[in-house]
Order: structure tokens, then C-alpha cells, then sequence
């Protein structure tokens, strides 16, 4: 086989070099052989934007600048895309650098596919712009200068010597307000706490006494859904009757309508007579001792009515719940007040706690007594006789069968009221050493509706506890007229 010629050797050597040195100026280059497609964007300013610069879609090369030429007033900036990059009508364009100091590059979002591609030839239209470093450099100068002339300002204030010392002494007193804060803080801890724990009793008391009248509470309103329904029915049934009632008396009008005129006529004659004095009743119109009777009659049913308006009765129902009987208690009131500063109460109670009632008794051998005490839980009566005094009151009498006295202070417009009663000084319940005090508070959530809760039998240690509760309080318009009188009509 013929060998190859030194010269051939070193020509082929030579060509592949020739090639290999092509390959590689193409790719550090950048430039491509095969070609895409052309964009166009307008920018205000390139910022030192080259051709052969890179796009770049999403930190990806997918291009080069190909060409920037200026087109009226503003540059046209070329883009050569690769073909199987797509670009669509709602891309953004924009200059960005690698670095603080890097190199610049085109940056493309390249948008959604529902707005639809861009082709050959096309625009970007939205444009981001560079920020531009000399606007950047000025507007830095412009805050510094603000930033000057505040310090000055604040050095013009603070900076003399009555400044500082007030500035000081400012601070020391904040020092002093905190310090105190704290202390108080520290030294009403436990009363806070305790009174937290109270309130959280209260409330666990109070969910506890709905709990065990659900059922009650539910039928109840659903009696009432009941009798509201019932009402609705007999109402409209009511008014049909009425309906009816007129039509009938309309109807009875047009056939009496005769009589009726005639009835009219007579009326008027006897008017007349009356009017001339004659008759037995236009005689006793025309005497003034007649008047002068009647007149009198008048003011004494006047004065009658007067004091009957003025007399107020109310009517309360009220349920307590005692945490240390753990049982309920139950009282009806009745309130008569002839005057604002002036009332009476008289009540029912239902008392828990029973009363004791001792019994001796002499057996043999003779002269041995055995004393026997027997516990009663009974209804108690109240009667007690109460005058106000502006927002206050004072009330004394007979309280749950014993002697008591008690104190009321009102507030919100009456809607409030702090309630105090001591009575049963003889001890007359069971393991009573001492009289039975109770201290409350009564507040209307409704017209009608008031909660009540507070401490009772303060002082015996073994039926000391809370309560809580709720009543129903009005006032009886119909009943106080029961306490009016008929005057007699005098006939001299």
C-alpha cells in the first residue's frame, strides 16, 4: 500500500486545525448558524446596551441583540430569538446587569399563552426602563441635603442646655411612672386574682344553674311559641267577628233609621223644656243648690282619683340559686308605694334553711329535762316599711318571720340597685350563731327582667355562701284601683 506524502500529512493536520479554530471562534463568538426569528422593543435609553448581547428569558440564553439603530428619538433595539422560543403579546422586556458591576443583558418575561404569540417582524409594547444612575446619584444628593437640614433643626432644638435638662428630666420621670406601675402592679396582684377568681366562680355557678334548667327552660319557650301560635288564630278569628259585628249594626242603623229620627225629635222638645225650667229636671237644673252639691261631689272625686293615680303597686317574682344549701329559694313581693319617697313591702319566702324550734321535756326520774329540737322548713312572710331618701333607701320591719332592717342605694336611672338586710337576731336557724346578713346587687338586663347575685349569711360560718338569680318585676295599673274608694255625694 502507497503511504501518504509528508505534504499530504501536514495539509489534512492543517484543516482539521483550520476547522477545529472556525468551530470555536463561532461558539465563543456567539454566533449561531441557525437563524430564528426578530423582535423589536423601543427603549428611552439602552444604558450602554451593545449588539450581541444576550436575551435572556428567565435567566436562559434564548437570543442576541442583532442590531439597535435610533428611531424617532427613541432606540429601536433588534432581536435575533431562537426558533423554539415562544414570546407572547403580553411579554415584558427590560435591561438588567449581572451584577453591581457586571455586564448588561436583555431580560424577557415571556407572558401567558392566552394572549397568543408574537411572529416574525413584531413588537414588544411593554417596556420596562433602566433606572438611569446620574437621576439616582441626584436624587441621593437631594435626601442627603433633607437629611442636613433636619439635623440641624433637632440640633437647633435639643442642643441647648434647657433643652437637655428638660429632655433629662422627661426621662427620669417616665423612670418614676413605670417604677410606680410597677409597685402598684405587684401590690394589687392578689386582689386582682382573687377578684378573677370570684368572677370565674360566678360564672361557672351561673353555667352551672342553666344546665340544670335546660329542660325547664326549653318547655317554657315552647309554651310560649305555642300560645303566641294560638294567639295569632284566635286574632284573626277575632277580627272577623268584628268585621261581621259592624256589618250587622250597619245594616240595623238603616232600618231604625225612623225611629231613630223620631227618637232625635223627642230628644230635642225635652231639651227645649228643660231649657224653659219646666219639668222636675229643668227645675233641678235651674236651682244653684243643685250646683253648688254637685261641685262639691266633683272635687271630692277629683281629689279621690288624684290620690288613687298617684298610688303605685308592683309586683315581683324572684329565684335564687344559694352555692352553700346548694338549693333554691323562691320569693313573691308585693310593693304598694302611695308616694315616690314612700313604700311597703309585703312578700313570701321560701327559705332552704330551716329554723329551729326547741321543746323540753320532763321525764323520769323527776326533775330530768331532755331538750328536743326540731328543724321546720317553712314559707317565711316579709312586711316591712320602706322611705327613701334621694338614691338611697332604708327599710325596717318584719323580715322572714324575725325583725330585720335593710339599706338600698339605687343607680343607672334605677335600673341598678345594691341591696343590704340583717335580720334573725334570736338565731333562730339552724346552726345560727349569729344574725343573718345579706349583701347583693340587682341590675335590669329588660324592662321587666333583672339578675341578681351577692354574698349571704355573711356572718354563720356553715351556710356562708353565694348566690345568683334572676326575677321578674311590674307594675299592676289594674290592681291599685282596687285600693280606691267611692266618695259619697253629699245632699246638703
Amino acid at each position: 500500500m502507497k503511504e501518504f506524502s509528508t505534504e499530504l500529512k501536514v495539509g489534512i493536520f492543517a484543516l482539521v486545525v483550520l476547522a477545529i479554530l472556525t468551530f470555536m471562534t463561532f461558539k465563543v463568538g456567539g454566533l449561531e448558524w441557525a437563524k430564528g426569528y426578530t423582535l423589536h422593543v423601543y427603549f428611552n435609553n439602552t444604558a450602554g446596551l451593545d449588539e450581541k448581547t444576550r436575551v435572556r428569558i428567565a435567566g436562559v440564553d434564548a437570543g442576541t441583540v442583532s442590531a439597535i439603530k435610533l428611531s424617532d428619538g427613541k432606540a429601536e433595539v433588534s432581536l435575533l430569538m431562537n426558533p423554539a422560543v415562544k414570546i407572547y403579546k403580553n411579554a415584558a422586556a427590560s435591561i438588567k446587569l449581572t451584577g453591581l458591576l457586571g455586564d448588561k443583558y436583555l431580560d424577557i418575561k415571556a407572558g401567558t399563552a392566552g394572549a397568543g404569540l408574537l411572529r416574525d417582524g413584531d413588537t414588544i409594547g411593554n417596556v420596562k426602563e433602566l433606572v438611569d444612575i446620574d437621576d439616582l446619584a441626584r436624587n441621593l444628593i437631594v435626601v442627603s441635603e433633607k437629611f442636613t437640614t433636619l439635623s440641624e433643626s433637632l440640633n437647633d432644638v435639643l442642643g441647648t442646655d434647657e433643652a437637655k435638662k428638660s429632655l433629662r428630666q422627661t426621662i427620669v420621670n417616665l423612670r418614676d411612672i413605670t417604677s410606680d406601675m410597677r409597685q402598684t402592679i405587684s401590690v394589687n396582684d392578689y386582689k386582682l386574682r382573687s377578684t378573677l377568681d370570684n368572677i370565674n366562680n360566678l360564672t361557672a355557678s351561673i353555667s352551672g344553674l342553666i344546665e340544670k334548667n335546660r329542660e325547664p327552660l326549653t318547655d317554657s319557650i315552647a309554651n310560649m311559641k305555642d300560645f303566641s301560635g294560638a294567639l295569632k288564630a284566635n286574632g284573626t278569628e277575632l277580627v272577623e267577628n268584628l268585621n261581621k259585628a259592624a256589618r250587622e249594626l250597619k245594616a240595623m242603623g238603616e232600618e231604625n233609621r225612623p225611629a231613630i229620627k223620631s227618637a232625635v225629635a223627642s230628644l230635642d222638645n225635652i231639651s227645649k223644656q228643660i231649657n224653659k225650667g219646666e219639668g222636675s229636671l229643668g227645675k233641678l237644673l235651674k236651682d244653684d243648690r243643685l250646683y253648688e252639691s254637685l261641685n262639691k261631689a266633683a272635687e271630692g272625686v277629683n281629689k279621690t282619683i288624684s290620690a288613687v293615680d298617684r298610688f303605685r303597686t308592683f309586683i315581683t317574682f324572684q329565684a335564687d340559686y344559694l352555692t352553700k344549701p346548694k338549693d333554691g329559694r323562691g320569693a313573691f313581693y308585693v310593693t304598694l308605694q302611695p308616694r315616690p319617697d314612700k313604700y311597703y313591702i309585703l312578700g313570701v319566702v321560701s327559705d332552704p334553711v330551716g329554723s329551729i324550734k326547741t321543746t323540753e321535756t320532763i321525764t323520769t326520774p323527776p326533775g330530768q329535762v331532755i331538750k328536743q329540737e326540731e328543724i321546720k322548713k317553712r314559707m317565711e312572710v316579709t312586711a316591712q316599711f320602706a322611705r327613701r331618701f334621694g338614691a338611697a333607701a332604708v327599710r325596717i320591719g318584719l323580715t322572714e318571720n324575725t325583725f330585720g332592717v335593710g339599706g338600698d342605694y339605687f343607680f343607672n336611672d334605677d335600673r341598678g340597685r345594691i341591696t343590704t338586710d340583717i335580720w334573725d337576731f334570736s338565731n333562730d336557724e339552724e346552726n345560727a350563731k349569729n344574725p343573718h346578713i345579706k349583701v347583693g346587687v340587682e341590675h335590669f338586663i329588660f324592662k321587666n327582667i333583672f339578675l341578681s347575685a351577692g354574698a349571704d349569711n355573711i356572718l354563720n360560718k356553715k351556710w356562708r355562701g353565694g348566690y345568683v338569680g334572676m326575677g321578674v318585676r311590674f307594675e299592676d295599673e289594674d290592681f291599685k284601683y282596687l285600693f280606691g274608694t267611692i266618695p259619697k255625694i253629699p245632699t246638703k
